[in-house]
């Protein structure tokens, strides 16, 4: 018979996993790097990259606490926090670029398949993930004291498991509704991609300077 202690342990730890992966700057940050796909399967690939990046992080971070004693001092905690800010503008001025220019030109046949052939190998999800699992470590990683270490690494894995599952259903919900909406209402995809690009910088405008 399970524990009901533990099993309240083990849910809780996915619950606040899912709740984090919505962090608007989680979900900013993946719906703009995602916005040009228009395949919900190439969305939700994104999704789990960045799960794991996330996920992985702060495993290792936790791990590396535990056996060594190291913690990234908080310097390099807030600049990476800073370069949160500075990764929502850049996606959110790259995606207006892309509107804008969409249409302009036509993109020669061996060029396409070669962006799409890079694209399957896009990795750049995984290295955002773990961006900002490192920003939002501290919290995390403060419960050790209060924990035995095998519950705080249960913790740590649970957690990574909800976000990843978190972010992986936002994943098919923004890939089904991005399918949608660009073969059914083009003027209305176009209108959602601009208010996308405007809403990153100016969320990322806040995380910099605030």
């Amino acid at each position: 018979m399970i524990d009901g202690d533990f099993l309240a342990a083990v849910l809780t730890g996915i619950m606040f996993g899912i709740i984090h992966a919505f962090d608007v700057d989680h979900i900013v940050a993946m719906a703009t790097f995602s916005e040009q796909k228009n395949k919900n399967k190439q969305i939700l690939t994104y999704a789990f990259k960045w799960g794991t990046g996330h996920g992985g992080i702060l495993l290792l971070l936790g791990m590396l606490l535990i056996f060594i004693g190291f913690q990234l001092p908080n310097w390099f905690v807030h600049y990476s926090e800073i370069m949160v800010g500075v990764l929502l503008i850049y996606l959110g001025v790259k995606l207006l670029v892309l509107l804008h220019r969409k249409g302009t030109f036509s993109v020669p046949e061996s060029l396409d398949l070669a962006a799409r052939s890079l694209n399957k190998h896009d990795h750049t999800p995984l290295f955002i993930g773990m961006l900002h699992g490192v920003a939002g470590s501290a919290p995390l990683l403060a419960l050790l004291p209060n924990m035995l270490e095998t519950q705080f690494l249960l913790h740590i894995s649970l957690f990574s498991i909800g976000c990843l599952f978190g972010m992986f259903c936002f994943g098919y919900i923004f890939g089904s509704y991005q399918v949608y909406i660009k073969q059914k209402k083009e003027k209305l995809a176009k209108a959602f991609t601009q208010l996308l690009g405007i809403g990153s910088i100016g969320l990322g405008a806040y995380w910099v300077f605030s």
